[in-house]
């Protein structure tokens, strides 16, 4: 879905897959799956805040939020997505993402040109989800 905007993804599909990529490199947003096969998404989060700071990340889950709520706060997650969640959802909630960790104020600059390079988005779902979502688009 989100390379379709063209986005730039690097998906995982475990907290190990996610770990790598993080220790690899920053994104411009983290989109995570509650339920790992070895884990909790907010386990990345955890190695995320750890090694990148205040970085945006979306968590998505079927469970209820109260459930995740008090660590997610703790992790200052940036949104919470429900499954099931449209194209459009997850498409605004990276955008949203992505614009508001721009915003920061920075020091006045003169202006250079630089090339747009596509934004690269981290998104670890469980592969069973990845199975059910071809099936559904076939």
């Amino acid at each position: 879905m989100l390379s379709s905007k063209q986005y730039e993804v690097q998906a995982g599909h475990s907290v190990a897959d996610a770990i790598g990529a993080i220790e690899q490199k920053s994104f411009d947003v983290y989109v995570l799956d509650y339920k790992l096969p070895d884990g909790s998404g907010l386990d990345v989060a955890e190695r995320i805040r750890s090694k990148w700071g205040a970085a945006p990340i979306i968590l998505i889950s079927g469970y209820d939020p109260s459930v995740v709520a008090l660590r997610a706060e703790q992790l200052r997650i940036t949104e919470f997505l429900q499954k099931p969640f449209s194209q459009e959802a997850i498409c605004e909630a990276v955008k949203k993402a992505i614009d508001s960790a721009s915003a920061t104020p920075e020091v006045s600059k003169p202006e250079v040109f630089q090339p747009k390079k596509p934004r690269q988005v981290g998104f670890i779902p469980r592969l069973e989800e990845i199975k059910q979502f071809w099936q559904k688009s076939k």
